[in-house]
């Protein structure tokens, strides 16, 4: 799953008396982006003339007592931030200006929900994956609902087949 988080930026030039915006966007990655989705969610913002995209990965501690340090993930940040690196390499290539960012946190949406709430974000663009069906349906958590639900920010939903 990945979500898009805008944040407006104070700053609006004038250039030739024409109004240009600027935004940045964090798009939290699990393990596998759809670049085709990504191209279409990022052309839904394109009335912001300068973005600023963040890749976003939250580590998941599958334990509540084991410790929240990077150090103990390591490898596993590396490893992610190798994979964020060549989707921030082909959106550079696309003509976007893009950064890499990883997080340890409790849980996926905790540490969404925590960037959302805590950084000047307007709005949350998320992009569903396909659901789950039979039993797995029943002991899944929705990321999406979580974020809806705690996030003070206005959430967008993007169809898997956008």
């Amino acid at each position: 799953m990945f979500l898009i988080f805008i944040k407006r930026m104070g700053n609006q030039h004038m250039n030739n008396n024409e109004e240009y915006h600027e935004a940045s966007i964090l798009i939290p990655i699990s393990t596998f982006i759809d670049k085709e989705r990504l191209i279409k969610a990022l052309h839904v913002l394109s009335i912001f003339q300068k973005l600023k995209i963040v890749l976003f990965h939250v580590v998941e501690l599958k334990s509540r007592t084991s410790p929240v340090e990077a150090e103990f993930f390591k490898s596993h940040v590396d490893k992610t931030k190798r994979f964020l690196n060549e989707i921030k390499e082909w959106l550079i290539k696309q003509g976007y200006n893009a950064l890499v960012k990883v997080v340890v946190a409790r849980s996926i949406s905790e540490g969404i929900i925590y960037e959302a709430n805590s950084g000047d974000y307007n709005i949350i663009i998320m992009m569903k994956r396909k659901p789950r069906k039979g039993v797995k349906k029943l002991f899944h958590k929705s990321i999406s609902e979580a974020v809806i639900k705690h996030a003070r920010k206005l959430v967008l939903i993007i169809p898997t087949d956008f």
